[in-house]
């Protein structure tokens, strides 16, 4: 189970982490070029960094937690996820752009699958699962 401190803790960065992206996004949509704005604009890339690896740090442990035959369903959801996803891209890439067939996109794809398979992770207290 979260502590309420975990919980805290979570709710604290994801707000930094809202914040931080609408301030980003403003800086670079609206084109401001100050050393401060240049500098805000890199520690939130590195603060991004550390959030995606806290996250998956999170992630793991929850997995640890999960029956066998859990983990195994959802490895098959996951790969089920991403060889449709990776479908549809080629796909739509021989359709709509020819000339980029050599060029397989695997990022895209393994991203929403993995974050298909394993958001509930993140959020769900550890007796829902």
């Amino acid at each position: 189970m979260i502590s309420k401190k975990e919980n805290r803790i979570s709710i604290l960065l994801y707000i930094v982490f809202l914040i931080g992206l609408l301030l980003a996004m403003s800086i670079v949509l609206t084109d401001i070029d100050t050393p401060n704005s240049f500098r805000f604009v890199i520690g939130f890339v590195i603060f991004l960094l550390l959030f995606g690896l806290f996250q998956m740090i999170l992630v793991i442990m929850s997995i640890k937690k999960l029956p066998g035959i859990d983990i195994k369903r959802r490895i098959l959801k996951f790969s089920g996820t991403f060889v449709f996803l990776m479908t549809v891209t080629y796909i739509s890439n021989y359709l709509l752009w020819p000339e980029r067939l050599d060029n397989l996109d695997f990022g895209a794809p393994l991203g929403l699958a993995l974050g298909i398979t394993f958001y509930d992770l993140l959020f769900k207290k550890s007796e829902e699962r």
